[in-house]
């Protein structure tokens, strides 16, 4: 039987950080973001990720984390130091980052001064973020890993809607023609795919979005085990792995 091996030893004190808290928010960059007030969750374990730190409300929101998936084509070093970069001057300075290992360096040049703790991929569930993780498909998987690896009793899901990979247009909370990933793709001249996506159901994208829920699946059963609960909070998304539990009280203008 292969036992995978401890390459992160001091990835240990992400548990001792944050078991402590009875809830954790994980904020996807989903559009519903902008219909809900945030700085509700501003004292639980809230993860934010990837260009999530673009939202006005970040300073307020205080993510006790956040995460950036592996870097990937078509992102290349200067994009992603122009991203990062950005990132590194509107996060809140007390909030850690959780990145891949095999952007390390870049990562220690750009976020200096700030507390950084590193993954990485091919490992498998159970989550244990001192082993390698479970290569996602998407990086919420992290965020959910992460949670579950800490044990924590509650897990929140706001702004995760995969409704645009096959059926929806791109889009999310922010503005892709303003400082983002997206931004600083075009920025480059680098086309981004999905925006250039013109059949509604492309195989491609269906077949990914398979492998996708197959792991929300296998974490939701992991979560099932440990006795913790995940939940879609948000009442805009029919985002249907976990139960719903649709906060419409966070719903910014109740008359809309």
């Amino acid at each position: 039987m292969f036992v995978s091996q401890v390459v992160h030893p001091e990835n240990s004190i992400l548990t001792e950080t944050f078991s402590k808290y009875h809830q954790a928010v994980i904020l996807g960059s989903g559009p519903s973001i902008n219909n809900l007030d945030l700085t509700v969750f501003k004292d639980d374990f809230v993860i934010t990720m990837g260009n999530f730190y673009e939202h006005p409300d970040i300073a307020v929101i205080n993510p006790k984390l956040h995460i950036f998936a592996a870097s990937h084509p078509p992102i290349t070093e200067k994009v992603l130091v122009d991203w990062w970069t950005r990132c590194h001057e509107i996060l809140p300075p007390q909030t850690p980052i959780l990145i891949a290992a095999k952007d390390k360096i870049i990562a220690q040049q750009t976020f200096k001064g700030r507390k950084l703790f590193f993954y990485s991929y091919g490992g498998t569930l159970p989550a244990d973020f001192t082993k390698k993780i479970l290569s996602p498909w998407s990086v919420t998987i992290i965020g959910l890993q992460l949670a579950v690896y800490c044990k924590i009793p509650k897990i929140v899901l706001l702004g995760i809607n995969h409704d645009w990979q096959c059926i929806q247009p791109y889009t999310h909370f922010y503005n892709h023609e303003k400082p983002s990933l997206e931004y600083y793709l075009k920025k480059e001249g680098i086309k981004i795919s999905y925006e250039e996506q013109k059949q509604p159901f492309p195989k491609e994208r269906l077949y990914r979005e398979y492998e996708l829920y197959q792991q929300y699946e296998s974490l939701k059963k992991e979560a099932e085990k440990l006795n913790l609960q995940i939940v879609n909070g948000d009442p805009f998304s029919h985002f249907d792995v976990f139960p719903f539990e649709q906060r419409s009280d966070l719903i910014l203008n109740q008359n809309q």
